[in-house]
């Protein structure tokens, strides 16, 4: 019996993930922003479990050592996708037909009392639209 309970233990302690520890001065915040911003959409469009593999990790590093988000991250914020897909399992609307577009996604946020703004100002569809995307209307 104590010996299932310690193996269970051991197993437990080899799932367990530590990422990696910065120094305060190093530490940058607005690509944790961004990175954990993303990673919620992701999994709240997805599922948890069923997030694809390719947008697991929304970064990835050029040759010149430079950092961006991954293109199909980048068409799915664009085409709206995940908002539409989160927006709808979150907001569980009575609607009957799912949430189509960003004007749709910011339109039912409006209609809970939630209203998208950055800097005070308003996000409309045009805005989530824009090539290069702006990352604080996106998020």
């Amino acid at each position: 019996m104590m010996g299932d309970a310690t193996e269970a233990a051991r197993e437990m302690k080899k799932t367990f993930i530590v990422p990696a520890i910065k120094a305060f001065d190093h530490y940058d915040f607005s690509r944790a922003k961004i990175a954990c911003s993303l990673s919620w959409l992701v999994a709240k469009a997805f599922g948890t479990d069923h997030v694809p593999e390719e947008l697991g990790e929304p970064f990835y590093t050029d040759q010149y050592e430079q950092e961006h988000i991954k293109p199909p991250v980048v068409n799915l914020l664009l085409s709206a996708e995940l908002y539409c897909r989160a927006g709808s399992l979150i907001l569980k609307s009575d609607a009957a037909k799912p949430l189509l577009g960003h004007d749709a996604v910011v339109q039912a946020l409006a209609q809970k009392g939630l209203y998208v703004t950055e800097q005070e100002k308003l996000v409309t569809e045009r805005d989530l639209r824009k090539k290069p995307i702006q990352m604080g209307e996106i998020l």
